[in-house]
């Protein structure tokens, strides 16, 4: 029984002391959740000859991956949760497109200037980068 009182002591102690209606005292306001922009980026793959690489898997920890097309172009979009994006490229597919070529692991970073709508809240806004472009080496 002497534990139950106890038990109920506390608990109405940390009701109490939990609350502050205090008109001086400032007011917390708790969220949850984490911050993230909306991004899209475009660019080019090539070979060091500057030729179009196809098929080369363009991809971020937080998207689906997307492969080059026959003119090495890609359109990688997107959530970020951080501020700059790591995007790997990676030849998925051998000698088949030309060349056996080694990954490539790049950060984009975003500016101001790189922005497209501003955000409310944890939305940070959108972000759109073109001229990423790449060139992928030959594997020795």
């Amino acid at each position: 029984m002497k534990e139950k009182l106890l038990l109920a002591a506390a608990a109405l102690l940390g009701f109490a002391t939990a609350c502050n209606n205090e008109e001086d005292q400032p007011k917390v306001v708790s969220m949850y959740g984490t911050p993230y922009s909306n991004y899209k980026i475009k660019g080019k793959v090539t070979d060091k000859a500057g030729q179009p690489i196809k098929d080369i898997e363009v991809d971020s920890y937080d998207v689906r991956p997307v492969t080059t097309g026959s003119d090495g172009s890609y359109e990688l979009s997107g959530q970020n949760f951080g501020g700059d994006l790591e995007i790997t490229f990676t030849d998925i597919d051998g000698p088949a497109n030309g060349g056996d070529f080694a990954a490539k692991t790049v950060t984009v970073e975003f500016t101001e200037a790189d922005r497209t709508a501003k955000g409310k809240g944890w939305d940070r806004g959108s972000f759109a980068k073109s001229g990423v472009d790449i060139t992928l080496e030959e594997k020795e």
